[in-house]
């Protein structure tokens, strides 16, 4: 039959393979040659192949991102990070490979020539070089894995639980160690600050951000730091300091032991902070007020002393009057108010009651208050505190009319503090909200003030009587403008507030079981996603809206003081009345969606959002109801139509009016909802929308020249509308586009896309009458805004931590770390909770229950 022989063969450490009897040793060693091929197969081929293809994978995913964003590549770093490193991993794959393949042929040419001569031939230098290779491509996944060449930006989100300990006496920071992770904690709750994360550092190219509520630890995609400086710019640090300075105060620190207090008590504890704030924080600083108005649940006393009668003084008196009235007023020395409103007028300025009659005989102006409706109403600081009120008044020389002017005029007296002679004034009572704001009311009887209490920096009235009329009348509104600015900037804050509140509650919150039986946080469906996301959108896009407006406001201002030039005057009080009105009320309704997100608990004062809510409300009413404003933008674009009509040169923010029949000509093309992750597909189709309405309104006013009905006023009040949305999401975009950090701008696209699609969504009637876009193309629009919240969701905390609050200004039992037992302690310290009430409560309660039957 046959016979088996077995030859004794020796498999060295480099895989090279001889005849046993060639080394005179192992006599005992057998081995099959399938049990040789089958260890070297194992033991050593296949570890190669199966790492080699592993790596090509990641190199062809990362090839992959590489060719979809290839577009959006500015930073280096990251052209180095995924691109660089797998060409080098995979050249060095290739060359291990084609030696180990070249040593596989010499192994086996070796082992015939063994197996019939007996002698040995080894690869040194190969196999040595593989070697250095092998370690290459070690150190290379190292490096990786430590974040210097980080290939992947994928966002993810951990959670840790974290068992605190006891609590900690004198706020002393205890160290904590809890698995793998290394803690500073302090106040038995707070993070304070991560020393390491995870010792294998797979996360390190990530940002770590506290959500204190829950004890999470968020990754986000980008440094909540860097875009906190991006939407505050130069006052970031003055930002956080104040906030700090206020949460470690014990007298403006926020106590809930305030709410439900009566008007009368509020107002004394707001006058105490008040106090306090101009003695820590300079509150004479232009700039604190608007920053230190969103830390308290209730108005500041003396706000409009610094946002109104202050600037009204140094934009339209002259240096002597600066002189004479701004330093007194800065040191508290008096106290005043801007006093133009009245019962029968407010947004129709040029219609107010109020006369000023110049008395040449004594250099004065008598002021009176000749019918009911020329009353001065809800003037902010008038009913309780100001001692002198900035007062419009219509000005007559000689039984002459030279339209309204500014006159200082002193209500109270500086020492006692009683009302003047002629004065009669007084707080116009309870409101919607606006508890600590004394609104008041202010009737003047042949009151005279000096000549040089008119406000004369641009209108004068010489001793004589001799009117000179300013250049530019508009400069009247200077005041207004920059209280406009505040109101806007106020939209973004406020409505930040009540994000920070409602996202970090959303991600605490859990409710209904999965197939797992794990509660799910709320955030996680997209009803909630889609009543928070898209307001998230409008906050940014507000924000950056709001920058820009103070640019050309500065400039503005720039243009007049030095070069007398009124030029932007038209263009900014157009742009500050629609961006005014549409901003306010998305942020109102928005507070409102954000209080309903937040369920029941929603409603509670404690939660934050209502104060928040009650004291913004205002906003859509006071400086320019916003229809009326609205209405004025209007006017401004059919001006701005006519120009570009007849080709004369008109404000880049209306540069769509130019060809605007050949704009209107063109259509959607986009077919793929990954298209509208594009902003400037967007910009392009709400670039017609706006261009549509103002069209329209064009047309309807050709048609009924001369006639001024409700239909008029509705179109103007939907092209400024469609304008103020465009200008909004252009000035969005052009933020973006200068952003450096990659991962910043990517987030900020997302975000912007989603505004503008938003708006789409909101308001499609105009897209579909002007035959841009049609119900497949909507269809696809929804697609895209879904997909987009998929990309925002993990980024949601560190857009919300951007704005930088601490917890005294959320002022929030839903964003502490134990929020079910904050609401608990809160409940119990309310004033109807104590014992002396309760008391007082029982024989009532008793009385009830012994009434008679019926």
């Amino acid at each position: 039959m046959f016979n088996i022989v077995y030859r004794p063969f020796y498999v060295d450490g480099y895989g090279v393979t001889y005849p046993m009897e060639s080394t005179n040793c192992f006599y005992n060693m057998r081995l099959e040659r399938r049990s040789y091929d089958l260890y070297i197969t194992l033991c050593y081929y296949l570890p190669i192949w199966v790492a080699f293809l592993y790596n090509l994978i990641i190199i062809t995913l990362v090839v992959r991102r590489i060719l979809k964003h290839i577009t959006d590549f500015t930073n280096k770093t990251q052209v180095f990070a995924l691109f660089l490193y797998p060409t080098i991993l995979f050249i060095c794959w290739v060359i291990v490979i084609l030696l180990q393949l070249s040593c596989s042929l010499a192994q086996f040419n070796n082992l015939i020539h063994n197996l019939f001569y007996g002698n040995t031939y080894r690869s040194f230098s190969a196999t040595y070089l593989v070697c250095w290779m092998l370690c290459v491509i070690a150190l290379l996944r190292y490096l990786r894995r430590q974040g210097s060449m980080a290939a992947n930006q994928n966002i993810r989100k951990i959670y840790l639980k974290v068992t605190l300990g006891p609590k900690l006496a004198n706020n002393q920071p205890k160290q904590l160690i809890h698995k793998n992770c290394e803690y500073y904690l302090i106040n038995n709750n707070k993070l304070l600050s991560v020393i390491s994360f995870f010792k294998e550092q797979k996360y390190k190219q990530y940002n770590i951000i506290e959500m204190s509520s829950s004890q999470d630890l968020v990754k986000c995609s980008f440094n909540p730091d860097d875009m906190g400086q991006l939407l505050y710019k130069e006052n970031y640090h003055k930002w956080i300091k104040v906030q700090e300075l206020i949460a470690k105060d014990p007298i403006l620190q926020n106590n809930v032991a305030d709410y439900g207090q009566s008007r009368d008590k509020l107002f004394e504890i707001y006058c105490k902070k008040a106090y306090k704030l101009h003695k820590l924080l300079n509150y004479s600083d232009e700039m604190i007020p608007g920053m230190v108005n969103s830390q308290f649940p209730e108005t500041v006393v003396t706000v409009l002393h610094q946002t109104m009668f202050i600037p009204t003084i140094k934009y339209l008196g002259t240096e002597k009057q600066i002189e004479k009235w701004v330093p007194p007023s800065q040191n508290y020395e008096i106290v005043g108010c801007y006093a133009q409103t009245e019962l029968g007028h407010g947004s129709d300025v040029q219609s107010l009651e109020t006369t000023a009659v110049y008395d040449k005989n004594t250099e004065e102006f008598i002021l009176n208050s000749p019918t009911i409706s020329s009353t001065k109403w809800w003037i902010g600081d008038l009913g309780l505190t100001a001692t002198h009120a900035v007062t419009h008044a219509q000005l007559f020389i000689n039984g002459k009319h030279y339209g309204v002017q500014t006159f200082i005029v002193q209500v109270r007296d500086t020492h006692t503090h009683l009302p003047l002679k002629g004065i009669e004034v007084g707080d116009v009572g309870p409101k919607y909200g606006y508890n600590t704001k004394d609104n008041g009311y202010l009737r003047m009887n042949n009151v005279r003030i000096p000549r040089e209490q008119m406000l004369m920096r641009y209108s004068k009235v010489s001793k004589a009587g001799e009117f000179i009329k300013a250049q530019n009348e508009k400069i009247g509104y200077a005041t207004m403008m920059q209280v406009r600015t505040s109101i806007i900037h106020n939209t973004y804050v406020s409505l930040a507030q009540g994000l920070a509140i409602g996202v970090k509650y959303s991600h605490f919150r859990r409710q209904f079981k999965d197939k797992n039986g794990i509660e799910r946080p709320i955030i996680d469906y997209q009803t909630q996603q889609d009543k928070l996301i898209p307001l998230i959108a409008d906050c940014y896009a507000q924000g950056f809206g709001c920058l820009r407006i103070r640019e050309i406001l500065t400039e503005n201002l720039k243009r007049i003081t030095e070069k007398n030039d009124f030029s932007l005057m038209g263009d900014l009080h157009a742009l500050l009345c629609c961006c005014k009105a549409v901003y306010t009320w998305n942020t109102h309704f928005g507070l409102d969606k954000i209080r309903q997100s937040l369920g029941g608990h929603g409603f509670l004062q404690s939660s934050g959002v209502v104060s928040i809510q009650t004291e913004f409300a205002p906003s859509c009413t006071y400086e320019g109801e916003n229809t009326v404003l609205l209405l004025q933008t209007g006017r401004y674009l059919l001006k701005a139509c006519n120009k570009a009509q007849k080709h004369q040169p008109i404000n880049e923010n209306v540069e769509y009016l130019y060809n605007i029949q050949q704009t209107l000509s063109q259509k959607a093309t986009f077919t793929r909802a990954e298209q509208l992750l594009c902003p400037e597909i967007i910009r392009k189709l709400m670039r017609l929308h706006a261009a549509f309405y103002v069209n329209k309104m064009m047309l309807k006013m050709m048609e009924k020249a001369g006639e001024h009905g409700p239909k008029e006023a509705w179109n103007k009040h939907v092209a400024s509308i469609a304008h103020t949305y465009y200008w909004t999401f252009k000035t969005f975009l052009d933020t973006l586009i200068k952003v450096q950090d990659e991962n910043i701008r990517s987030v900020l696209s997302n975000l912007c896309c989603l505004y503008g699609l938003q708006r789409i969504i909101d308001w499609p009637i105009g897209y579909f009458e002007g035959g841009f876009l049609n119900g497949e193309q909507l269809e696809i629009i929804l697609n895209a805004k879904e997909h987009i919240f998929t990309l925002l969701k993990p980024d949601l905390l560190g857009l919300v931590e951007s704005f930088k609050f601490n917890d005294n200004a959320l002022r929030s039992d839903l964003v502490d770390a134990k929020p079910y037992e904050k609401l608990l302690q809160s409940a119990k310290l309310s004033s109807v909770n104590n014992e002396e009430y309760q008391n007082k409560l029982r024989s009532l309660t008793r009385q009830l229950r012994e009434m008679p039957k019926l």
